[in-house]
């Protein structure tokens, strides 16, 4: 039963998070009650997109696991 309340709960999180992402991130809803948010989800949003560039770090990352990073 907790295993089962446990998943909820992060199903539940992970849904208000991409809903943030689209609407705050994609769209600029709630820009103005959330300015210190906004440009984190922005951000986010480009690189779920593929239109921003990946973190120098992950790459290091994807190089270390010998994985074909372009």
């Amino acid at each position: 039963m907790t295993a089962i309340v446990v998943a909820s709960l992060l199903l539940l999180a992970l849904i208000v998070a991409i809903v943030g992402v689209v609407v705050i991130g994609l769209e600029g809803r709630g820009v103005a009650r959330l300015p210190r948010l906004a440009p984190r989800l922005r951000r986010a949003a480009r690189h779920l997109n593929g239109e921003a560039t990946p973190p120098p770090a992950f790459l290091r990352l994807l190089r270390r696991l010998h994985v074909d990073v372009g």
